[in-house]
């Protein structure tokens, strides 16, 4: 954090409370740099979906998100804020967890595919904590920040209906670039759901029913992935709105019709599947979805199993970061099986049993974190909300644990551990709290 070291010898004929406008103005978070790698975050938040409209309308490629790799970089290191993330014991954890990740590459069993994981995962995944850390370094930034997600929302939604198929019984994404799987398109939405509450706390009726559109849209969606986790992490989102916010009547009110007119609007045979989270792997399949359903949770059972195991017999490096599929495919060929080449389907054994133990217990550590800062933050300022103020930062912090909290929840039951939604929520956590931090050292 940008400080004088005693600005008030400089200003000593001067009043105090002049003091704190010039801290402002020479703090060196700000700069250039960083409102550059600002702008370019914003436009990032969207790209995505930029070079997938563009692909699909006109067949050419938008390049945006190619640009934003290759700047983004240069940007923070121009910025002076590179080390920012590390005032937060969050980025610290962040770092010590991709130097145990590195630690277990040399070890793994088949070191180049590793290598091609980890080339590819700490530019486009890792590093997304340190450059909303070091580009968004005040409340404002971060509500603009948000209103550019729910953007990109918006977008997922239209690509939803546009793009959308159920030809396997379940809501996919055939042609998209990041879709394509429905595990992936359930936990974006549903984090598309804890960003459209955002607008739930603005002023102006048209934005609070744009919001609670949004969240309908996304639950109708989410529910039509047929994504069992997804549904259990909706679940325990509505208990812990309820248990945090001061107005659980009116919450009910309007949170209820949404969320039956939700599952009136699925798909029965979808909304089905997820009731059979919990049934004996024999019992009896009434159509090929819930045959389907019941042969995947057996499988997902067993995975969870072998996982588990393989971060028993190398509880401290694993078997290698993105190696639990060649692992397991080399004991079953031993054992003369067919091997099925797929992951954990658990993001907490994914860590635990590629990159060992002690990694599993950082990456635990940065969710727990983030979850608590969070916490903290929107019990402090919807307190002072009640007395007419902070309701941006209460808002800001709300939808954050949210997101935090369905992503815990929803990667129990899908392997995600290495892609860019922690990573996103959690420099967005650090941005916050250094923002607040910032705001009341200048005021």
């Amino acid at each position: 954090m940008g400080r004088l070291n005693n600005p008030q010898i400089v200003l000593a004929a001067e009043p105090p409370v002049r003091v704190a406008p010039i801290v402002a103005l020479q703090a060196p978070d700000a700069g250039l740099g960083q409102r550059a790698g600002f702008a370019l975050l914003c436009i990032f938040t969207i790209s995505g979906y930029a070079n997938e409209f563009a692909t699909r309308l006109f067949h050419v490629k938008a390049y945006i998100s190619t640009v934003s790799w290759v700047l983004l970089p240069v940007l923070l290191i121009l910025s002076g804020n590179v080390f920012r993330a590390f005032r937060d014991p969050i980025g610290r954890l962040w770092a010590l967890f991709l130097a145990w990740i590195l630690l277990a590459t040399p070890f793994s069993v088949w070191r180049g595919g590793s290598v091609t994981l980890l080339l590819d995962y700490i530019p486009h995944g890792w590093i997304q904590l340190h450059y909303f850390a070091a580009f968004a370094i005040t409340v404002r930034h971060l509500r603009r920040l948000m209103f550019f997600l729910i953007a990109s929302d918006v977008l997922l939604l239209i690509d939803c209906l546009w793009g959308g198929s159920m030809q396997t019984g379940r809501l996919e994404i055939p042609d998209s670039m990041f879709f394509r799987n429905a595990n992936d398109l359930s936990l974006q939405l549903l984090i598309a759901v804890t960003q459209f509450v955002y607008l739930l706390y603005q002023p102006g009726l048209w934005k609070r029913v744009a919001g609670g559109a949004g969240m309908a849209a996304a639950m109708v969606f989410m529910l039509e992935t047929g994504a069992r986790g997804a549904f259990l992490a909706a679940l325990v989102l509505g208990v812990a709105g309820l248990a945090l916010t001061r107005h659980r009547i009116r919450t009910i009110l309007w949170a209820a019709p949404v969320a039956a007119a939700a599952m009136l609007i699925a798909p029965s045979g979808v909304f089905h599947r997820v009731t059979l989270i919990g049934s004996q792997s024999d019992a009896v399949a009434s159509d090929a979805l819930d045959q389907a359903a019941l042969g995947s949770q057996t499988q997902r059972i067993a995975l969870l199993r072998q996982s588990a195991k393989y971060a028993l017999l190398h509880p401290l490096l694993g078997v290698g970061p993105g190696q639990f599929a060649v692992a397991a495919s080399k004991e079953l060929t031993r054992e003369g099986k067919q091997a099925p080449w797929l992951g954990t389907h658990n993001s907490y054994t994914e860590i635990a049993s590629e990159c060992g133990l002690p990694a599993l217990l950082l990456y635990s550590a940065v969710i727990f974190l983030v979850l608590r800062s969070n916490l903290r933050i929107y019990r402090q300022a919807d307190g002072r909300r009640a007395a007419g103020g902070d309701a941006g930062v209460s808002a800001l912090a709300f939808c954050l644990f949210a997101s935090a909290l369905a992503y815990a929840v929803d990667t129990l039951f899908f392997h995600v551990a290495y892609s860019s939604y922690l990573p996103a929520i959690a420099g967005m956590s650090i941005a916050l709290r250094l923002a607040l931090e910032r705001r009341n050292e200048t005021a």
